[in-house]
């Protein structure tokens, strides 16, 4: 089962020393005015026909833009036996210190 970080806990999350990876499901456009830090790309769109392509043993916390679809995606990598976090609410929520941009 994979577990739901609130938004308002992620900074302290992630300082607590979690070193999966970060994948923001959000669209390209959406990920370059804001997105974590360290976060890669996956479109939810893209990564919806290409389930199996995200290989590794470290852990994989998911965003997006309302909570919905990282939601959906916990799922799918869950009953593949990933160790896998959402981030509740969605990004639109966060104003933390791991916000970055790539303008």
């Amino acid at each position: 089962m994979y577990q739901t970080i609130p938004v308002r806990y992620l900074d302290a999350w992630l300082e607590q020393g979690y070193t999966g990876r970060l994948i923001d499901l959000r669209t390209p456009e959406e990920y370059n005015v804001s997105h974590l830090c360290e976060a890669e790309n996956i479109p939810f769109l893209w990564l919806q026909d290409n389930r199996q392509t995200l290989t590794g043993e470290r852990p994989l916390l998911f965003y997006c833009a309302r909570g919905s679809e990282s939601l959906l995606v916990c799922g799918w990598y869950d009953r593949m036996g990933y160790e896998v976090y959402n981030l509740g609410g969605g990004y639109r929520f966060y104003q933390g210190k791991y916000q970055c941009s790539l303008r």
